[in-house]
């Protein structure tokens, strides 16, 4: 084993010591992953410059290991969740890992007692009358917890001016102003905390939630954890991922880096997963999420996930298995009520399928996929509220949530505001930038508004990014320039057509205003290419090129043989041929 690996192997084991004092059991978990995936041979890889150990004054040193066996009865009674006891048996001590383990438990005391009292996300407003008198219980209980998130501000804050606050101290202190809605101040605590040590996973997963792409380019926050040692590339790869779809050239960077550090790691595999998933290449998603169940079968993370994968792919069969594997793991994860919900909702039972998302709320109400499925299954349910509430929930939980953006759009586009569903899918848009469904979909909103220019500028938009939604973009743009009379550039984008269909073995996509971007069988695709056909041949005869023209009008009768093609789109082909 070289040098690198070496240092890796204990940085990491480091990790999981400090994490895990300190009841951070995810960071510890992840940290512990990575070390059993680490690869035993050469890395072959020079590790970036990175903080290897956590390092405390002597004097902070001395008070932690005197008042250790305070520390390990207060963690012992975190460990079973006893939040305010383990606070209280640490009420008189200073050392740095005491203090930090007294303020998460109170911390997690004030969440637990918050998400006691939030309102339950299955309950039906009986009367006005006991709603109000329930939103006011969860008011006054908030009231008070955000009196102890400042209490627990206030002391963080004073160590800080002290200069004697550490590292996983600042995560708390960013934790607390995530809670308190102060983002910003939370991203500057946990970009101190990260590039003081660098191995706390939780501080990353929490800096990545403060981030907004749209205000704040990514190179620029690349920049300020550019000091941060290897894990910046954990870090950047899962925030392309979840903000860009994976689309973004540098995620390859930033994968390989860790596929040469960690080559048996399943949380590399799954980033991977996760991108095929987020740029619409399902069958290469389902494979890997086939592997990294065969390589620890008894995991629950991205189930919910791969779920979704099986329920676009429309396989009943894999997900009723998924569904069940998931039940027999764990049936009060949130992941497995996900998974089940979806195996509903694939067999079009949609109460049963709410029913099980309402479940996942209640274990966690922060859980943002089961808010966003909801509001997907309210919709088929034509239960517009209902799927304007959940979604408005999705958002509230997390402002970058895309999907849900977009399920608002979908959802006042149905009820005819075509105004209210542009202003959701712009959202939508900015969040993903490359994603073509967007922009088709803000196209539309604009055609039924009777907004030419902005619609032309959405459907331009759609065409520089994924190609799934590229025939719906080209035949819009075709159609839109010639309402306006523009007849130049509508033969430009019907020639696209012609070609794209070529290039496809015929298969358009569907040309009408609408958000589906699935595929039109027979005589609407047909029809399409025929109308494109005629266009052309009568512009090129206006421009004096016949023989062009002759070979449009001769794909529209030659297609009529093999069907597809309406009556009325030969008659007219051939109308125009003895003209």
């Amino acid at each position: 084993m070289d040098t690198s690996a070496v240092v890796l192997r204990d940085q990491l084991r480091q990790a999981v010591e400090e994490c895990s004092a300190r009841g951070l059991v995810f960071a510890a978990k992840w940290a512990a992953e990575q070390l059993c995936s680490l690869s035993p041979t050469t890395l072959g890889f020079k590790l970036p410059a990175s903080h290897a150990s956590f390092a405390q004054e002597s004097a902070q040193a001395a008070l932690d290991a005197e008042e250790k066996d305070s520390v390990s009865l207060a963690k012992c009674l975190f460990d079973l969740r006893e939040f305010d006891r383990a606070a209280y048996k640490l009420q008189k001590c200073n050392g740095p890992r005491a203090v930090f383990l007294r303020l998460y438990s109170q911390y997690l005391s004030r969440e637990r007692r918050v998400g006691e009292a939030a309102p339950n996300s299955n309950k039906s407003a009986a009367s006005d009358t006991a709603l109000s008198a329930e939103e006011s219980d969860r008011r006054r209980t908030a009231g008070e917890a955000d009196r102890e998130l400042l209490a627990i501000r206030d002391e963080l804050e004073t160590l800080d001016s002290d200069s004697s606050i550490d590292a996983f101290q600042l995560y708390l202190l960013g934790l607390v102003h995530k809670a308190l809605g102060q983002r910003l101040r939370a991203q500057e605590a946990l970009l101190r905390s990260v590039c003081a040590y660098e191995f706390n996973w939780s501080a990353w997963q929490l800096l990545e939630t403060c981030v907004d792409t749209v205000q704040q380019p990514v190179e620029q926050l690349s920049a300020k954890v550019s000091g941060a040692g290897w894990m910046q590339h954990a870090f950047m790869a899962q925030l392309l991922v979840e903000q860009f779809g994976g689309g973004n050239n540098e995620f390859g960077v930033h994968h390989r880096v860790l596929e040469q550090l960690f080559p048996n790691s399943q949380f590399v595999l799954g980033l991977r997963a996760v991108r095929h998933y987020s740029m619409r290449e399902f069958e290469e998603a389902r494979q890997l999420f086939v592997q990294l169940q065969h390589a620890d079968p008894y995991a629950l993370e991205l189930s919910d996930i791969h779920s979704n994968i099986l329920y676009v792919m429309e396989d009943r069969a894999r997900l009723g298995e998924l569904a069940h594997r998931c039940a027999a793991l764990d049936r009060f994860r949130p992941e497995t009520c996900c998974v089940i919900g979806n195996y509903y909702s694939l067999r079009r039972e949609h109460e049963k399928a709410v029913g099980y998302f309402q479940r996942a709320l209640q274990l966690d109400n922060k859980y943002l996929a089961a808010w966003t499925l909801m509001g997907h299954e309210f919709i088929e349910m034509k239960n517009t509220a209902a799927a304007v509430d959940a979604y408005r929930h999705a958002v509230d939980t997390d402002a970058r949530d895309y999907r849900a953006w977009y399920g608002l759009g979908q959802t006042y586009e149905m009820l005819n505001m075509p105004h209210y569903a542009c202003n959701y899918y712009m959202r939508a848009a900015a969040l993903r930038p490359y994603d073509s469904r967007m922009w088709c979909a803000l196209g539309s909103c604009y055609e039924a508004s009777s907004q030419r220019t902005p619609a032309i500028e959405s459907y331009r938009r759609a065409l520089l990014g994924t190609a799934e939604n590229e025939a719906v973009a080209i035949t819009r743009l075709a159609h839109l320039y010639d309402d306006a009379g523009d007849r130049p550039k509508a033969a430009y984008y019907f020639q696209l057509l012609v070609e794209h269909a070529v290039k496809n073995a015929g298969a358009l996509q569907d040309t009408a205003p609408s958000n589906s971007g699935l595929p039109l069988q027979g005589q609407g695709q047909m029809d399409e290419l025929a109308t494109a056909c005629l266009f052309l041949a009568s512009y090129e005869h206006d421009r004096g090129n016949p023989s062009v023209a002759l070979r449009y009008l001769a794909q529209v009768v030659d297609g009529a043989n093999s069907g597809g093609i309406s009556q009325q789109r030969v008659d007219e082909a051939k109308a125009m041929m003895r003209a």
